[in-house]
């Protein structure tokens, strides 16, 4: 056992401290290049080697390993630590940022629609140069006059940082007649951001659910009734202003009419990314992830944690 140890480490330090290649130490100790592999990944699990990734956020392995896991994700992120619910965002909106740089590219759409989640990276978003991006406002505005929970500028703040174009839906997020809509989703305007909409390669969004302080009742596009009467219906969360309930199937709102992109535009990208906190959005986060509008989360330690008891 103890010459075992010592072939890992010096294996190690090969590889690590004198920067040699894989086959380089396969030729200097006598051996193959899949030998030296190995040896270097049982390194790493015996202890032997500890790889510290020095990230400003600290982050939680183990339970985005097993998110990834058991919810067929493409990618989770989980931000270690316990926080109140806004701290909680914040960190959670830093570490999607972190992720985003890393993926961002050129000659590439973004998709966004309004809240808590988007304010918050419009505001922790650096300044950078991309070539042919346009960000994209993926479904109507609240009318609040709040930048905080409505999408109107949130587009606009965006591109201004990524130095890209926007696509903006100057309509409300509802109305009330059928013709109405019709109308509205048949502007040229208006047809070719939704058309756009359904072709994004980034999305960022957070995950609605229907508690109290949910945007769509703080901003009066819902009442309390109509709330209630939603999660009656089975909704537990919603997504471009469209509730779900909890296998993912869309709830179709009575004389309520939705004027942006459909769910299906999250499916067709290649980061549909969901960025969310606290044990209270989990029903929702699990539930957009089973409709398959979301391959990838970013959450905090509480809200994976209840995501995989949920999972069960």
């Amino acid at each position: 056992m103890e010459m075992r140890n010592e072939l890992l480490i010096r294996v190690s330090e090969l590889y690590y401290e004198e920067n040699l290649n894989q086959n380089e130490i396969a030729s200097l100790l006598n051996t193959s290049r899949p030998t030296v592999s190995r040896l270097l990944d049982e390194a790493k699990e015996t202890g032997v080697v500890e790889i510290i990734v020095h990230s400003p956020i600290l982050k939680d392995a183990r339970l985005a390993y097993e998110l990834r896991k058991k919810l067929n994700l493409r990618d989770a992120i989980v931000v270690a630590g316990e926080y109140g619910y806004d701290k909680a965002i914040s960190r959670c909106c830093e570490a999607a940022l972190q992720y985003f740089y890393a993926i961002m590219e050129n000659n590439i759409n973004i998709g966004i629609s309004w809240g808590v989640v988007p304010h918050t990276l419009c505001e922790l978003l650096e300044n950078r140069e991309y070539y042919n991006v346009n960000v994209i406002q993926m479904v109507g505005c609240l009318g609040t006059g709040n930048p905080r929970i409505d999408g109107l500028e949130l587009a606009l703040r965006m591109s201004g940082k990524l130095g890209a174009t926007y696509s903006n839906i100057h309509a409300p997020v509802y109305v009330g007649s059928k013709q109405v809509h019709d109308y509205l989703i048949a502007e040229p305007q208006i047809a070719g951001t939704i058309k756009m909409a359904m072709h994004t390669d980034i999305i960022l969004t957070g995950i609605g659910s229907f508690d109290e302080n949910t945007s769509l009742q703080l901003s009066g596009a819902l009442t309390d009734k109509e709330r209630m009467a939603l999660v009656e219906r089975g909704a537990v969360g919603h997504l471009l202003a469209r509730p779900y309930d909890k296998d993912g199937r869309e709830i179709i709102q009575r004389g309520r009419y939705t004027i942006g992109a459909p769910l299906e535009a999250m499916k067709s990208a290649q980061w549909s990314i969901g960025i969310s906190a606290a044990e209270f959005k989990a029903e929702a986060a699990l539930a957009a992830v089973r409709g398959g509008y979301l391959n990838s989360l970013i959450v905090d330690k509480i809200l994976a944690e209840k995501l995989l008891e949920l999972a069960e």
